[in-house]
């Protein structure tokens, strides 16, 4: 085989000793994965942020400066972050839509009560002690209620109060208000002084979210691996479903997961899973969480955005979502609804002893195949991380092992006797050496067998171009374990 060098001259005739120093990447082991998270989030008045700007977060409250107190931005940075303190994170940030309609909700002070005594509201997991006393009259109550929300700014409403009632109005506008929960009394320990009673209306009549386009634009030629959004509209969650559909393409190599938040009963998630049937978004729904849908989705996007960029093929299941607070017992989904969420393209989660919320799986919102066929091919989060990872370190190991390299046919005298040359069967071979590799880390399974599937050829009019099919089997996860227990009589 005769050589050619990259830094030497092939006519050169001073005497001397010329070595050129170069790597080979023959052995090279996984290529560093860049995991890039972005929190696409919506702000107030008050934050800093200016819209299609990507801001480095390092702590949990630039939230604030960017987005402001008592924002939805606010809440998602503070949600990721205790999730995940190490994953690469950057946080983009709109504006309440112009259109916008702010969510509202009441509570309404009824009675007088005959002693004094504590009265515990709340509003998401935070709790806002209010003490009664004896006779107070049903204005005094509500104003003093009003005045102990507003009092703390980090909170998503503030409060005003009329003749007994305290309407709470979002701070944003949209649909993120319908999503922020109101309580009394909610947990063990609080009590309602005898005499009184408070009437809860849950926040709705939110409307109008901003335009996720406008973030999908400013983001068209960034790399981000997963990014979490505030929004579930069927507008945002469509267009986030087609643009992400590009960024996954051969062409497009910009591959990334959506993560959102959804907060109703059985029906209501039903039809949210039925909006979008992308591989590409994982939607996790709760009903009666104190959590607002964002923060759930902040902090399912934390736990797996670095669980999967450690394991891209290992379930996420029995990870704690750091600061989510579960629903009541009665409130949480049976076995039986689970099982049809998921497969109605909603992910699940356990509620375990002292309120603490663990995953129970992850899945996409792809349900159907193009020809609207039952399709479970891409259903589990980890299929599409999978192909992502091994795809990007396909091709930076290729990239880096022949960067210059000709192209030849296999036995040709080129092949043989020639510098650079690569062939379809010296590409093959790197194929192979690489899916052991895969396997060895647990990602795929049997590629002894997929690999003699793999196809790599000279195209036939482009003699420039190498062609290649490559197969792979990616690895099961232990779900479900089915068995019969006999006993003898």
């Amino acid at each position: 085989m005769s050589l050619t060098f990259d830094e030497i001259p092939y006519d050169w005739q001073k005497p001397g000793v010329y070595t050129e120093v170069k790597p080979v990447y023959d052995r090279m082991g996984l290529t560093e994965y860049p995991a890039r998270t972005l929190i696409v989030a919506q702000k107030l008045a008050a934050g800093t942020a200016v819209a299609g700007t990507l801001y480095p977060i390092t702590r949990p409250e630039e939230g604030i400066a960017y987005c402001g107190a008592g924002s939805v931005g606010a809440d998602m940075v503070k949600a990721y972050k205790a999730a995940n303190r190490t994953t690469e994170v950057f946080l983009t940030a709109l504006a309440d839509a112009g259109a916008g309609v702010a969510a509202t909700g009441t509570l309404t002070f009824v009675g007088v009560p005959t002693t004094g005594g504590a009265l515990a509201l709340y509003v998401e997991e935070t709790r806002i002690p209010l003490a009664l006393t004896a006779g107070q009259t049903v204005a005094a109550m509500a104003t003093a209620a009003a005045a102990a929300i507003n009092a703390l700014t980090d909170l998503p409403v503030t409060a005003l109060a009329a003749a007994g009632v305290v309407t709470l109005t979002a701070r944003h506008k949209g649909e993120v208000g319908n999503g922020i929960s109101l309580a009394v009394a909610r947990t063990i320990g609080d009590t309602i002084p005898a005499g009184t009673t408070v009437t809860v209306v849950a926040m709705a009549g939110g409307a109008t979210n901003p335009d996720v386009q406008t973030v999908l634009d400013a983001i068209a030629n960034e790399w981000f691996t997963d990014i979490v959004f505030p929004w579930d509209d069927a507008t945002n969650l469509g267009k986030i479903a087609a643009d992400f559909a590009e960024r996954y393409k051969a062409m497009g190599r910009k591959d990334a997961h959506a993560y959102i938040g959804s907060k109703g009963i059985y029906s209501d998630l039903v039809t949210k899973g039925a909006i979008t049937n992308s591989p590409f978004i994982s939607i996790i729904g709760a009903k009666g969480s104190p959590s607002a849908p964002w923060k759930w989705a902040a902090s399912l996007a934390g736990v797996a955005a670095f669980q999967l960029a450690n394991d891209p093929a290992r379930q996420l299941r029995s990870l704690v979502l750091t600061g989510i607070v579960a629903p009541d017992s009665k409130d949480c989904f049976i076995d039986s609804e689970q099982n049809l969420l998921l497969k109605k393209g909603i992910s699940t989660f356990n509620r375990v002893s002292g309120g603490t919320v663990t995953i129970d799986r992850v899945v996409t919102t792809y349900k159907v195949s193009n020809l609207n066929v039952a399709d479970t091919a891409w259903m589990d989060i980890m299929v599409p991380k999978t192909a992502s990872r091994i795809r990007y370190d396909w091709s930076a190991y290729f990239t880096l092992t022949y960067p210059r390299a000709k192209l030849a046919k296999d036995n040709s005298l080129a092949a043989e006797h020639a510098d650079a040359v690569v062939t379809p069967k010296r590409a093959l071979g790197s194929w192979a050496a690489r899916c052991t590799l895969y396997e060895r880390r647990g990602w795929i399974e049997q590629s002894s067998e997929t690999v003699s599937r793999s196809v790599f050829e000279c195209d036939d009019s482009n003699k420039n171009r190498l062609n290649s099919r490559l197969r792979i089997i990616i690895i099961g996860n232990m779900m479900v374990l089915a068995g019969s227990l006999e006993f003898e009589v």
